[in-house]
């Protein structure tokens, strides 16, 4: 694989060691920006996947850079080509929130991380959600994985290039996500191709993942009546 690239604005990049690998792409190291690394895609990208990553790459303030690993720049392998990855921030010392609203995880990973902490996680986790909303923008894919976690309770998010990113009027959709997290009005889909979500999608999730964080892993739709009457103070 070509290990030399150029962003935009024909600066060289030289790819170090491989970090990572998904289905979609590896990410790789950047020995001359110790503070990002690159994210190259296995396949070519297609049109509007490229216009959306030089938007992203183009619109990265820093109220989403403080909540996100954004793209920073796009990376191709010449001047004129086509995009074949981006820069992005390096998020090390952090942790997939999985692990932290997990009490066997936590009690290993985490000994220290009392309730309090669990309600910074919280808030943090709202804060990063409103300020992609704030911009425009849908998570769409919402996860266990994509949210990480460090030790300042400062949180993350990751995986961008999947979002639902509003460029200026024209709508990149989010075509991936995770039953678990998905609304019920979206449940039962065959794909998620063509569907435009909405912030209240992902409020879904992030109500979910604060459950998770707050009440031990539980689903808080894990209860099973015990008697017909169980519910009728709620209804």
């Amino acid at each position: 694989m070509t290990k030399r690239f150029v962003t935009a604005s024909g600066a060289e990049v030289q790819l170090g060691r491989e970090l990572g690998k998904g289905g979609e792409g590896s990410v790789f190291e950047i020995p001359s920006l110790p503070n990002q690394v690159a994210k190259l895609y296995h396949q070519s990208v297609d049109k509007l996947k490229q216009d959306k990553l030089r938007f992203m790459a183009t619109h990265g303030d820093q109220a989403l850079l403080q909540y996100a690993a954004w793209p920073q720049g796009t990376l191709h392998p010449s001047v004129s080509g086509p995009v074949a990855g981006f820069l992005m921030p390096k998020v090390t010392g952090r942790d997939p929130i999985h692990m932290l609203y997990s009490p066997a995880h936590r009690r290993q990973n985490r000994p220290n991380a009392a309730w309090d902490f669990l309600l910074y996680v919280a808030r943090n986790t709202a804060a990063a959600f409103e300020t992609l909303h704030a911009h425009g923008h849908v998570l769409g894919d919402v996860n266990q994985g994509n949210v990480m976690v460090g030790v300042d309770s400062k949180v993350i998010l990751i995986d961008c290039d999947s979002y639902q990113i509003n460029a200026s009027g024209t709508l990149h959709l989010c075509e991936v996500g995770v039953s678990h997290f998905t609304p019920p009005e979206l449940q039962g889909l065959q794909s998620f191709r063509g569907v435009k979500r909405s912030a209240s999608h992902d409020n879904f999730g992030l109500a979910l993942l604060i459950f998770h964080l707050l009440f031990g892993g539980r689903h808080p739709f894990s209860g099973i009546p015990q008697k017909s009457d169980d519910l009728i103070g709620i209804l």
